[in-house]
């Protein structure tokens, strides 16, 4: 089967395509069935550590900031927790190195002043472009983790979206 790359993403292209292309498609046989997987012991419940009391408690409040911004929604992406506008990520949440992280855009200025804070740092991948990443657990105030979100909301959301802020 032919595939394209697209946007970083391999997707399978139509087997027509493959065709009108002179490649031919070749397919698998199909697998062989697995022996059935024996059952496993059920794992000793473990009691909640405070950590992760701290980690629900801080995205139970992220999510509350997030989603009452208009057109929000939260998304599971690369594994954790992430809240669009659309469909554009404006903020995310989840751990790093045992902390409780939360990334978010910012004015690149305010980016650059911000990471002089040893509570911020740029975020991986996109932090040349204004993301910044924060443990949670290190905040000032739940003000402070809202502005934030708030102002990688207005660099995010659409006009439409903006508008029914006021």
């Amino acid at each position: 089967m032919s595939q394209t790359r697209s946007g970083g993403r391999t997707k399978k292209a139509p087997a027509r395509a493959a065709q009108a292309s002179g490649r031919t498609t070749k397919t698998k046989a199909p697998a062989k069935a697995k022996a059935p997987a024996k059952a496993k012991a059920p794992a000793k419940a473990e009691a909640p550590s405070a950590a992760n009391a701290d980690a629900d408690a801080a995205f139970k409040k992220i999510s509350a900031i997030a989603l009452a911004l208009p057109d929000t929604k939260l998304t599971m992406t690369w594994g954790s927790p992430h809240f669009r506008v659309g469909e554009k990520i404006f903020c995310g949440f989840g751990a790093e190195d045992g902390k409780q992280v939360l990334g978010v855009k910012l004015v690149m200025s305010h980016a650059k002043s911000v990471v002089k804070d040893a509570r911020f740092w740029p975020s991986p991948y996109v932090g040349k472009h204004g993301w910044v990443s924060t443990d949670v657990a290190q905040r000032k105030s739940w003000d402070e983790m809202a502005a934030l979100i708030r102002e990688s909301y207005g660099l995010i959301a659409s006009k439409a979206s903006l508008a029914k802020l006021r």
